[in-house]
């Protein structure tokens, strides 16, 4: 293993170990829980809430992603796709990125054009706090009453036939 993934690997350890001992008790979201509500800025600076989804009825994807995270960028046009076809139908998808600065984030939603949704969450208050996640990219479905169906950890085929009909079902509320 060379040098860069050691440091790599023993940051990421020492980070969940200082995050585990700090005391903050996380609520991982769990499959057919209520996902947790939250609030956090968009792009534009505008307050955006879980909550006002559901209250429209839509379903919804929370996709936690990083500008710095190759997987989590190679989902993005495959998402834009996806969002394109379906939001008619009811879904919404929320970009939810979790760098530290907005800048890098600002920068690659214009060049790939997204046109879902972008949300900051730059303290991983959402990411870490409410929904107890690690690693990215982190996908979770939430259907139009609230509730958690399906999370997906690591890049997705947007495009599978199986990935597709997960979606589908989440907008026939199943």
């Amino acid at each position: 293993m060379n040098i860069g993934l050691r440091l790599k690997a023993i940051t990421l350890c020492l980070s969940i170990g200082f995050y585990l001992l700090s005391g903050v008790t996380a609520q991982a979201a769990r499959v057919n829980d209520k996902a947790p509500d939250f609030s956090l800025q968009d792009l534009h600076g505008h307050k955006v809430t879980l909550e006002e989804f559901k209250a429209k009825g839509n379903a919804v994807i929370l996709n936690f992603w990083s500008t710095t995270c190759p997987p989590c960028v190679a989902e993005i046009p495959a998402l834009n796709a996806l969002y394109r076809e379906m939001k008619a139908n009811g879904l919404v998808i929320l970009g939810i990125a979790i760098d530290s600065s907005d800048r890098p984030v600002r920068e690659l939603a214009n060049q790939l054009k997204i046109e879902y949704p972008v949300l900051l969450d730059g303290e991983k208050n959402v990411y870490f706090d409410m929904y107890g996640l690690f690693g990215q990219p982190i996908s979770i479905l939430v259907d139009r009453s609230g509730v958690v169906r399906d999370k997906f950890i690591g890049q997705l085929d947007w495009n599978s036939p199986q990935i597709r009909a997960k979606v589908q079902n989440l907008l026939k509320g199943r």
